[in-house]
């Protein structure tokens, strides 16, 4: 089922919740809404799922107009990120009891009931722990157990509010490898909430970043990290060196420890750690620094480096970091491979023509 969003509006008070949100689904897309807490992803959410209404705005689902509809109504799965089980119902139970609070034309034999139950506990394979209650069960296991129930009522839209949330690293990452693959199998239209770049990127076939209640970009997961449209993007998307500089024609100038505060053609470069080339000799270009820390994370080597009065963060393989053997206190040269450009004077757009770097 698409989910067709149009200029949505929502305020608490004098809180801006959401302002003139517009955004397309189509069916089967699965949907990440990204953002830090307090940028309107969870509002959003509940207007979609209809626990919220909005104060401006229509939401259609599968070209039919939802707004004012009560949420039973639209044939959604919500799942809440502190799984909200009944404590004194059963695994089976607690699968069972959207199909068994259903007006009696539409409740489905007790037959049916148990074989759908059993049905989609396999699915999130765990039909073997059907007798057990929530308190029996791990994190990861309560948080398949609620998705199993909000797919009981066979939703045409599945919701998922910062699902993996209240979990350890390594469940996080198993359920939203897992998530993805039941994705695919069921092919339903899905919408979930995250404030993690990393599981938005891995899981999401688009990504809608979020801020201060408005929409900062739509993509692919590629698109947003390789492509941001603006410097809130850029930021929260990964980790990022911040140079202010001046624009100069096709190139971007950054100056050395003095102030651009409302200086013509004022810009700020973004650079990815990644991004950065550390040498032992002077190169054209290349800035002067000096090795303050080096962390070696797993495959990678995370070198901080001192210029003037900024730490420059360069991310390098271990491989690249055995060459060079890099210590604390040695005096190197850095210059970026790859940079965007944010004309800051001007409405946020990025500078897409200035991918030059001048020191």
């Amino acid at each position: 089922m698409s989910i067709e969003i149009r200029h949505i509006g929502k305020r608490f008070g004098s809180f801006v919740a959401l302002d003139d949100i517009n955004l397309s689904i189509p069916t089967g897309e699965l949907v990440a809404l990204l953002g830090p807490s307090g940028c309107g992803k969870t509002t959003l959410l509940r207007i979609i799922a209809g626990m919220e209404t909005p104060d401006q705005g229509e939401i259609f689902f599968a070209g039919a107009e939802t707004t004012h509809l009560h949420a039973r109504e639209r044939q959604v799965g919500f799942v809440f990120q502190h799984y909200a089980l009944f404590r004194h119902m059963t695994v089976f139970e607690n699968v069972a009891f959207g199909l068994r609070v259903k007006p009696r034309a539409e409740r489905p034999a007790e037959a049916e009931i148990r074989r759908r139950v059993m049905a989609l506990l396999g699915l999130v394979q765990l039909d073997w722990l059907s007798d057990r209650y929530p308190s029996q069960l791990s994190g990861g296991q309560r948080q398949r157990i609620a998705l199993a129930r909000a797919l009981a009522v066979e939703p045409k839209v599945l919701l998922l509010d910062e699902p993996f949330g209240a979990l350890d690293t390594q469940v996080r990452k198993e359920l939203r490898r897992w998530l993805r693959r039941l994705h695919d199998d069921m092919h339903i239209s899905s919408v979930f909430v995250t404030h993690d770049q990393e599981e938005a990127l891995e899981v999401a076939d688009r990504v809608v970043v979020m801020n201060h209640g408005r929409i900062e970009q739509i993509g692919s997961p590629d698109e947003v990290y390789s492509n941001p449209a603006s410097p809130f993007v850029y930021q929260f998307l990964g980790n990022v060196n911040v140079f202010h500089s001046r624009q100069q024609g096709a190139y971007a100038e950054v100056e050395r420890g003095e102030s651009l505060e409302n200086s013509p053609g004022q810009a700020t470069a973004f650079v990815r750690p990644h991004d950065i080339e550390i040498t032992h000799q002077p190169a054209d270009g290349a800035l002067a620094a000096t090795i303050v820390h080096v962390h070696p994370i797993g495959p990678v080597v995370r070198v901080e480096l001192q210029h003037a009065s900024e730490i420059v963060e360069v991310e390098l393989s271990r491989e690249r970091h055995e060459a060079l053997q890099l210590t604390v206190g040695q005096p190197v040269w850095f210059r970026p491979r790859q940079m965007r450009v944010f004309d800051v004077s001007q409405p946020p757009r990025p500078a897409a023509e200035k991918q030059a770097f001048l020191f």
